[in-house]
């Protein structure tokens, strides 16, 4: 259990720094639709990840809601 944890922790600090660095490449140009309503439409909404943590634990981690194996408390939303 606490392997996974680590690795979950270890894959979520990866990623946010791979979020935080600047593109060097150029965006891609929108794909031109034939269709009208295509252009109007919104994007889907991506939903952000989710991580609970523990409040005196942080490198505990969890994707849903729990409590922490170190001292029991409730694991919380990390912002």
């Amino acid at each position: 259990m606490m392997m996974r944890l680590v690795t979950l922790a270890l894959a979520l600090v990866l990623l946010s720094a791979c979020d935080s660095r600047p593109s060097d490449s150029k965006p891609a140009a929108p794909e031109k639709s034939s269709s009208p309503a295509a252009a109007t439409e919104p994007a889907p909404a991506t939903q952000p990840a989710v991580v609970y943590t523990c409040p005196m634990h942080p490198e505990v981690v969890s994707d849903k809601p729990g409590t922490c194996p170190k001292c029991g408390m409730d694991l919380v939303l990390k912002k």
